[in-house]
């Protein structure tokens, strides 16, 4: 325990008995947003049993990603509580007379009998002399190979506060990727066979079972091809992509041109499997970009220019691809801007994750509200700097948005800038007037966060 050596946590609060700093260890929440509990609460199974926990056994201390309690085993502590039978130890000083203060480092009592003192998760304390426990979240090194092998809803739920979850993260379900790096959250940074990078909480993350043969490495899914033989396939239509992906993998050659010529036959083929819903053909067709196809959809007196796809409208789509055109021909259709995701997120806040400052323009002039907030009381402006989109950020801040709106953990652009140590991000915030006076969930204003992360 830490208590009896005075480790207080500054800052922080239990948010069951309140107890506030929170005194010992501190236990907080792997699956919510900025949820804390001493350990009197943590132990006494309050908040849900099914939730990771971070152990932080000193204030800046390593975190420790541990089991649920759901899945652990709990024990009942006995020794010298209420309702023990004792007799004078060997320390003992005041002859026959019982009573009166002990001595720091005295055994004044022997136990004969011992009593229950409640119950609490063994493996869960730490262990006496062991150096901030695991160095490594969830024992996850760089070049580890990892799989997800959650179930998609919960994966979103452990992705809040961890850089969340978006469409295009899909790939990570089925396909094995590589650990490339640990950032100052302590979040798993994972590159994939696409070549993109993702963030992940480390809870949703297991080591692959790996199988080589030759240079080929396949995980948990048996393969790293989400493709079988007789599937229909599209070649991308950006001849860069295209020569960059063949990197190690049979290279390009300018004989492989004719197959980009066949988009147009393929295109045929697929339309033979339309869904019938034409909503979703809508909101496909507007996220790839097939302006022709999106008119033509338009026309049709039975299709729903607020339809949903995946929980996404074409408004959406388009504006996280970044296609102009469609976003125009939606607009005439008295499209809905405002329209929200699951999440909360709307077109504006898609342009944003998506680096598309033409789209911001667009929907600005549409009269898209910049400072639109998400289930997460994140605005674009949060989206764009969590996200590193300088020139997004720039496009916000000259079409007018607010610069130190607070999210659900009380965070404004400017602490996120900090957690991300973009200086350029930084200067630009402060040159718009970003107050840095405001403070956080946590107490800390922008100065505080600074000092925290490190970041002169």
């Amino acid at each position: 325990m830490t208590v009896p050596i005075g480790i207080k946590h500054d800052g922080t609060m239990c948010d069951t008995c309140r107890q506030q700093p929170i005194i010992g260890i501190r236990w907080k929440c792997a699956e919510c947003t900025n949820y804390d509990l001493c350990t009197v609460c943590y132990h006494g199974d309050k908040h849900h049993l099914r939730h990771r926990f971070y152990r932080i056994t000193t204030p800046g201390s390593e975190r420790v990603l541990l089991e649920s309690r759901r899945k652990s085993k709990k024990i009942t502590a006995r020794g010298i509580f209420a309702g023990a039978r004792v007799v004078r130890g060997v320390d003992w000083q005041w002859e026959d007379q019982d009573g009166g203060n002990g001595r720091r480092g005295k055994s004044d009592l022997k136990c004969v009998q011992d009593a229950k003192g409640g119950s609490f998760y063994r493996d869960h304390c730490p262990v006496l002399g062991e150096q901030n426990g695991n160095r490594n979240p969830g024992g996850l090194q760089i070049g580890d190979l990892v799989n997800i092998d959650l179930d998609l809803e919960i994966v979103q739920s452990l992705q809040h506060g961890h850089g969340g979850w978006t469409d295009g993260m899909f790939e990570t379900l089925t396909t094995t990727g590589t650990v490339c790096g640990i950032d100052e959250d302590h979040d798993i940074v994972v590159q994939y066979p696409s070549g993109n990078r993702w963030t992940f909480n480390p809870a949703v993350l297991t080591k692959a079972n790996i199988v080589r043969s030759g240079d080929a490495v396949q995980g948990a899914e048996g393969g790293i091809s989400q493709f079988q033989v007789g599937d229909l396939v599209q070649v991308c239509y950006d001849l860069e992509r295209i020569k960059l992906l063949q990197r190690g993998h049979g290279e390009w050659a300018e004989a492989m041109l004719p197959v980009k010529r066949l988009s147009q036959l393929l295109k045929k083929l697929f339309e033979t499997q339309e869904s019938g819903d034409l909503n979703e053909e809508l909101v496909k067709a507007a996220a790839n970009g097939d302006v022709a196809k999106v008119e033509d959809l338009l026309k049709r007196p039975d299709v729903d220019v607020n339809g949903q796809c995946a929980g996404h409208t074409a408004m959406q789509a388009a504006s996280q691809n970044g296609h102009v055109d469609i976003l125009k021909l939606l607009l005439k259709q008295n499209v809905d801007v405002e329209a929200e995701d699951k999440d909360g997120d709307r077109a504006v806040h898609h342009a944003a994750f998506g680096d598309e400052g033409a789209v911001i323009e667009v929907l600005h002039r549409g009269s898209a509200d910049l400072n639109a907030r998400n289930k997460r009381r994140q605005t674009p402006l949060h989206i764009a700097v969590n996200k590193g989109h300088l020139q997004v950020v720039k496009t916000l801040l000259d079409f007018g948005c607010h610069p130190s709106l607070q999210d659900s953990e009380g965070d404004t652009p400017l602490h996120d800038a900090i957690s991300k140590k973009r200086d350029d991000i930084l200067a630009v915030l402060l040159e718009a007037g970003a107050d840095v006076t405001i403070t956080n969930n946590n107490g800390f204003n922008a100065l505080h966060h600074a000092a925290l992360r490190g970041n002169p």
